[in-house]
């Protein structure tokens, strides 16, 4: 028998429906070896990727606990296991606002970041190991909350002088921080929750309504029993604001002029521009009317200090308004930034 003979024994006449289904099932086990092959590849060969993380630490809800250290911890770090998993969590990490959450424990100083990514559940389902990780570990500060009853509520407004303010209810009990709380009795001996500021219109008099208040005291978080108060004020004037340009002085200790303080050193200003503040003032318009060139004065205050050699200084500007006139000052006051340099010698070069 020839080998022609033979062939067209085993092999059907060409793109019969036996030819065509003999060519299926080879392609069909041609694709499961491949596939096979390629999950044979997945499982058994591993590999090592370096990506980067944010760990966002948090101390149980509704408990006495609070975290006085920083709350979000960029780590770097080496991570192995399947390709495929590798891939994955890298793409889950680019997410926005993907994060590795941490609830920090009682007594928990100092945490390593590589344990926090091993027990983290987008490790865990994957099969990932961290290898390492850097920063190696974070230090954890904890402090316990504390309750503060009666704290004064200050509304806080613009646009209107009140003869009236009625704030329900006038004093709220807090939580806060023990320690950082020690800070607010120092910065502020009087603490006070203010409210957000409303620019009050004629309106408004007489009647009700809801005011936010700020969950800050002195630069502290604190957790107010309510978020907000209802306010009833009676107007008695309508204010308006203005915005001023005042030149910005320099006050300095008065034996300057006597030692020869400015026969050695020039005051050096880092933005002629900012030494023409702009301030917000607010009044009725006839007061603000009366305001007349020199009447607003601003300044800032040289001390003996600043004759240090330093690179620039910026310092806050104090701003007076006239007494007689019933004005108030809105923001914070500008600031301006410079450094006294000294005058060379004469003959150095």
């Amino acid at each position: 028998m020839t080998r022609r003979e033979l062939h067209d024994i085993l092999e059907p006449p060409r793109y019969t429906r036996a030819w065509w289904l003999a060519r299926g099932r080879s392609a069909l086990w041609v694709a499961v070896v491949t596939v096979l092959v390629w999950i044979y590849a997945d499982v058994e060969f591993t590999d090592e990727k370096e990506l980067s993380a944010t760990i966002q630490l948090s101390t149980p809800a509704a408990g006495k606990l609070v975290l006085l250290s920083r709350k979000r911890v960029a780590v770097s770090f080496k991570v192995q296991g399947r390709r495929s998993a590798l891939d994955r969590l890298e793409q889950h990490l680019h997410m926005p606002k993907t994060v590795v959450r941490y609830q920090v424990a009682e007594g928990d100083t100092e945490i390593s970041t590589r344990d926090v990514l091993n027990r983290s559940p987008l490790f865990l389902r994957e099969g990932l190991t961290c290898l390492s990780a850097s920063p190696s570990s974070v230090k954890v500060r904890l402090d316990r909350k504390i309750s503060v009853p009666d704290i004064p509520v200050k509304f806080e407004y613009t646009g209107a002088f009140p003869s009236k303010v009625t704030i329900e209810p006038p004093k709220m009990d807090i939580r806060v921080a023990k320690t950082e709380w020690e800070q607010v009795k120092k910065a502020e001996p009087s603490p006070v929750l203010r409210t957000v500021s409303v620019a009050l219109k004629s309106g408004q008099s007489d009647k009700p309504f809801d005011v936010e208040v700020i969950r800050r005291i002195a630069g502290v978080p604190v957790e107010p029993e309510r978020l907000t108060v209802t306010v009833t004020v009676k107007i008695a004037q309508l204010t308006e604001t203005e915005e001023l340009t005042v030149p910005v002085q320099v006050v300095s200790p008065t034996n300057w002029l006597e030692d020869g303080t400015w026969q050695q050193y020039v005051l050096k200003r880092q933005n002629a521009a900012e030494w023409r503040a702009k301030i917000q003032v607010t009044g009725t318009r006839k007061h603000l009317d009366q305001l007349k060139g020199g009447a607003v004065q601003a300044y800032i205050v040289l001390t003996d200090d600043d004759k240090k050699p330093v690179s620039w200084l910026t310092r806050q500007v104090v701003v007076h308004l006239p007494r007689e006139l019933n004005l108030s000052r809105l923001g914070t006051g500008p600031s301006v930034t410079f450094k006294l340099e000294k005058i060379p010698a004469a003959g150095t070069p």
